[in-house]
């Protein structure tokens, strides 16, 4: 029986992890390609709930799942930090409290980052970058215009619990974990997993909001050394953008969801220092929750 001992390189292991994701990435992609010459609508709103969810478990969860077996066979619970204790759930809503105070922060960058333009001789690239993310939209906007119960409930699942769970056990107990035992230095291991995680869903034009999102998922981990905080903030943040299109296409709210807040700057600035006050006090263990 194979079986590779944790004291790998965490660089090889990482470049393992990676490997095995888009290898599975792409098996994922030419299923799909298969299924439409074979007929299937993979176009259909119940079709790419069973397709996201597919892809998130197979190119997420799978390559964790042999990173484990494989080298850390023996340490699953503390290498995927699953503490599922009183005091992680606590710490999560302390972490719900500074992801709620980043909103206008996240926002206003988001703003700036849509007005991002390439110079003249790379016009043409951000155009095409432009109409993957509004595809990338019109797909996202199929899925969520139901106004059943039975729609809700469904986007729920496929939309804010899949990801919360299968994207925090990649990039953070994966990618940042060995990010971290191979630089020695937290920040940039938070970081890079952030860039990394922004990246990984494809919008050049909303990197900087998703950047911010996944440093602070990335300090959380780090500061309360579990994953729920982590899958609790990742969960809200799909789950508020699933309501709200849920409560539109009801007739319940009539608003454009994407557009932005407009919260002042003294606003913006001083949600942004309570929440890194926060996150500070959680990353340097300062915020004493016993179990």
């Amino acid at each position: 029986m194979i079986y590779m001992n944790r004291t790998a390189h965490p660089f090889l292991q990482l470049l393992m992890l990676f490997a095995v994701s888009f290898g599975l990435m792409g098996v994922a992609s030419m299923a799909s390609v298969l299924l439409a010459f074979a007929g299937v609508d993979i176009q259909s709103p119940s079709n790419l709930l069973i397709m996201q969810t597919l892809i998130q478990l197979i190119s997420f969860v799978g390559p964790v799942a042999l990173l484990v077996w494989l080298y850390h066979r023996d340490e699953v619970v503390p290498f995927l930090r699953l503490d599922f204790s009183r005091r992680a759930w606590l710490l999560a809503l302390v972490g719900l409290a500074a992801w709620g105070l980043l909103m206008p922060l996240m926002d206003w960058s988001g703003v700036w980052n849509d007005g991002w333009h390439f110079p003249g001789p790379f016009e043409p690239v951000e155009q095409l970058l432009r109409k993957i993310g509004e595809q990338t939209q019109g797909v996202m906007e199929r899925l969520l215009a139901g106004a059943g119960v039975g729609t809700l409930v469904g986007n729920l699942l496929v939309i804010a619990v899949v990801p919360a769970v299968c994207e925090e056990l990649f990039f953070r107990a994966g990618m940042q974990d060995l990010m971290l035992r191979w630089a020695k230095n937290p920040h940039v291991a938070i970081w890079v997993t952030a860039a990394v995680f922004s990246l990984f869903h494809g919008e050049i034009f909303v990197f900087v909001p998703r950047l911010i999102m996944g440093a602070v998922l990335g300090y959380l981990y780090f500061g309360t050394n579990s994953l729920v905080p982590n899958m609790v903030a990742h969960f809200f943040n799909n789950a508020m953008v699933v309501v709200l299109y849920w409560l539109i296409a009801r007739g319940v709210l009539d608003i454009d969801p994407e557009a932005p807040m407009a919260a002042a700057w003294p606003i913006t600035l001083g949600c942004t220092v309570a929440s890194v006050a926060i996150l500070w006090m959680i990353y340097g263990k300062k915020l004493k929750i016993s179990h």
